[in-house]
């Protein structure tokens, strides 16, 4: 399995769109493959980023993965369906079509046809919170996953919501984190998919304990981040800083 953080960010108003992306490549969701590209807003796709790292993948683990499970930053609901489109169904920039041109040139057409794919929209800045009937905050591992959209079928194998908080909260109020399944191809449950989520929060390896979001996301904010702060930064990863994508995401 690879599981990747997906997201982007702007350093100012008329600053060109900065793409990041970091995609695990070990079992155990411990060491990352993190990339960049600077595009224009009209332009930006991910897919280049996704053929590195799923080249990365196979160079590394002998074999491409049988399932990726992309965590995408938030956007608003207004733009979920637009970004799922480009993103993902874009007949030549999308992430699909980025599997369809890897598997031809690699010779692993097989794989395609194979490989069991999820988009999960991630949002924090949300209005609402959860608490206990005592008034306390929910404990770690908390989730809430019905009626969250009202209207939408609970049982819908593709379309699904679900709050989680992952953290656990001293002070304050928790935070819960929004994830909205856009695309899902996988072959296992909905319940899975949430535990895999929440255990992804206890694997980022700056932190000892429970994250806000899954750890790929978090390394991808870093990149975001600490890119953005630069007063250069290259197009995409050349020369010298090929050698660093392994490593960015312990930076």
């Amino acid at each position: 399995m690879m599981v990747v953080g997906l997201d982007t960010a702007k350093a100012g108003k008329d600053a060109p769109l900065l793409v990041a992306l970091s995609a695990s490549c070990n079992v155990y969701f411990t060491s990352y493959f993190s990339t960049w590209r600077i595009m224009s807003e009209a332009t930006a796709s991910p897919a280049p980023l996704m053929e590195e790292a799923l080249r990365h993948f196979l160079q590394k683990m002998r074999r491409l993965p049988d399932t990726v499970v992309i965590y995408r930053g938030g956007v608003s609901d207004s733009q979920q369906e637009v970004i799922l489109e480009h993103e993902m169904h874009h007949p030549t920039e999308g992430i699909l079509a980025a599997f369809d041109r890897l598997a031809e040139v690699e010779g692993q057409e097989p794989w395609r046809s194979k490989v069991s794919v999820a988009y999960i929209m991630v949002r924090r800045s949300m209005n609402i919170r959860f608490m206990t009937e005592e008034g306390d905050n929910l404990p770690s591992g908390s989730y809430i996953d019905e009626d969250v959209i009202p209207g939408l079928d609970a049982d819908n194998p593709v379309r699904s919501d679900f709050y989680m908080i992952s953290q656990t909260y001293v002070r304050g109020t928790a935070r819960p984190t929004l994830y909205t399944v856009l695309y899902n191809t996988l072959n296992f449950s909905k319940m899975e998919t949430m535990q895999l989520t929440y255990r992804l929060c206890g694997v980022y390896m700056t932190f000892a304990g429970k994250v806000s979001t899954p750890a790929p996301l978090k390394y991808v904010a870093k990149l975001l981040s600490l890119l953005s702060k630069c007063n250069y930064v290259p197009r995409e990863p050349t020369g010298q800083l090929r050698l660093w994508r392994p490593n960015l995401f312990f930076v």
